[in-house]
């Protein structure tokens, strides 16, 4: 394996190399820290792909300000697939997690790629600060922020909106390959399904039982795979979804919503969980909103589960989401909805 180090358009950029030319070089912008991803390029490296990984403007070796989800849209990314095309003489695919998901996106839509690999996408400003129902998601998006430091300004974050109409009108342009990895006990599990949904070209989703942070997920293997098949010229379509205890099943997956008989300008937060034979209980999907529908995302159920099921409807599911800043009063009558 070879190692380089560059400066692409200013930013901190590291390559690694398998000794013969590679076969296909994936493409990574991360605020996480490039030299982290040490390790990872060994095992690319050995399966004859390169990886290529930058430090986004304003994080670890770039310089600059880090504005989380603007500086993303100018030429960085567009800037760093065009130096890698100047000495890859190989298909070239943008791959991204949480944050990076969204900085390969951003740069799927500006210039040609052979491909594009995603995982728990945190798909925008809007999209990780609020629910589809327009309630704060207080505590992940909080802690986001003081973890990594970032200095945009909160009022920023509270008053961002969601974009989904417009991601979604985006991604169908597009034509190249996608694989999209995402866990139901993600808070971004909705938006992965929804980003697999739309793309234009042939697209391949994952989602099993994970969180954010993938464990367990054999994510590197999937990907190897699918890079696999896109080489061959058979781009994998479709969606597996792995339950619980392993299972494998194909189809779209089966989304939860809570329809409520709710008033307007009041927030609803709702969990929904499955009654394990003890009589304990495991929340599968939860979610916040105002108004009468109240979207809980994507459930992978077990047949008996599905008669096991209990929902819970509150005023208030703090520090998770903030607090409405209407009194709710009584707990309106709602139904749960599962399709297919």
């Amino acid at each position: 394996m070879r190692e380089l180090r560059a400066s692409v358009g200013g930013l901190a950029t590291r390559v690694w190399l398998p000794v013969p030319p590679p076969r296909a070089v994936l493409v990574v912008r991360t605020p996480y820290g490039a030299a982290g991803h040490a390790a990872e390029a060994r095992g690319w490296t050995a399966h004859g792909i390169g990886l290529v990984v930058q430090d986004v403007r304003g994080r670890h070796e770039s310089p600059g300000a880090f504005v989380p989800y603007a500086e993303e849209h100018g030429t960085d990314g567009p800037d760093l697939l065009g130096w890698v095309r100047s000495w890859a003489d190989a298909p070239v695919v943008l791959m991204g997690t949480s944050y990076g998901a969204y900085a390969a996106l951003a740069t799927a839509v500006r210039a040609p790629v052979e491909g594009v690999v995603v995982a728990v996408p945190a798909l925008g400003l809007g999209e990780t600060a609020r629910t589809r129902g327009g309630v704060l998601q207080l505590a992940s998006r909080l802690g986001w922020w003081l973890a990594h430091d970032v200095r945009r300004p909160w009022a920023e974050v509270v008053t961002a909106r969601r974009r989904d109409a417009e991601r979604a009108a985006a991604v169908a342009a597009l034509d190249c390959p996608l694989l999209a990895i995402g866990g139901t006990d993600d808070y971004f599990a909705h938006d992965v399904v929804d980003l697999w949904s739309a793309w234009g070209g042939p697209a391949r989703l994952v989602l099993g039982p994970w969180d954010h942070g993938l464990a367990g997920a054999a994510r590197a293997r999937r990907i190897l795979g699918w890079l696999d098949a896109v080489l061959d010229g058979r781009p994998p379509r479709g969606a597996t979804l792995v339950d619980r205890s392993g299972g494998r099943h194909e189809g779209a997956p089966p989304m939860a919503e809570v329809r409520l008989a709710a008033r307007p300008g009041v927030s609803w937060c709702a969990s929904l969980a499955v009654r394990r034979p003890d009589g304990s209980t495991r929340e599968i999907a939860h979610g916040a909103a105002f108004g009468s529908r109240l979207t809980l995302g994507p459930v992978l159920l077990a047949p008996a589960e599905r008669t096991a099921l209990e929902l819970r409807v509150t005023a208030d599911d703090f520090p998770r989401y903030a607090r409405s800043p209407h009194p709710p009063g009584p707990v309106p009558d709602h139904h749960l909805e599962l399709s297919p």
